[in-house]
């Protein structure tokens, strides 16, 4: 869809919460000013998140605004498992962000990744720990990743294969 769309959308937003606002200022028309605020703000908020995510994305499976949201929640490149390109990751340093997803840990990662043909190179990487790894996974460990090949510092590590001491 085009940005012209949402920002008719949003405009349709605006015009209805400022007609809501309007209508719930007198007793006789406030039965149609709530739900012209209520429907109002919905179509303003909705269409600016979706506007925003779409300018500043730049497109891609990680862009816009939920894309830089689940790479700092640790829940993104997923799509990476199985489809990216395969190489094992040492383990320099991790420490806890201070953020859980659904009572798990996210955790940032300091991670040396060896690809299978090239150099070394080092990446920073939030993403959830598993808890039943919780003590598997510390730092001088080598861990399973799968790295975009467009992208190397997009990578995700796979909690399929466990991490193996070196």
């Amino acid at each position: 869809m085009s940005r012209n769309v949402f920002i008719i959308g949003a405009s349709a937003g605006i015009v209805l919460l400022f007609a809501g606002i309007y209508g719930m200022g007198s007793i006789s028309t406030m039965s149609w000013g709530l739900p012209a605020f209520i429907v109002g703000m919905f179509l303003l908020i909705g269409d600016v998140v979706i506007l925003a995510s779409r300018l500043v994305g730049g497109g891609g499976p990680s862009g816009g605004v939920f894309g830089q949201m689940k790479s700092f929640l640790g829940t993104g490149n997923q799509d990476l498992v199985g489809t990216g390109l395969p190489a094992t990751a040492l383990v320099a340093s991790m420490r806890d962000t201070g953020t859980t997803v659904n009572d798990q840990l996210v955790v940032a990662f300091d991670l040396r990744v060896q690809p299978a043909s090239g150099a070394p190179y080092t990446v920073a990487h939030r993403q959830i720990l598993p808890r039943l790894l919780m003590g598997a996974v510390l730092p001088g460990r080598t861990v399973q990743v799968w790295t975009d090949p467009a992208d190397p510092q997009r990578l995700v590590i796979d909690w399929s294969a466990l991490p193996a001491q070196t």
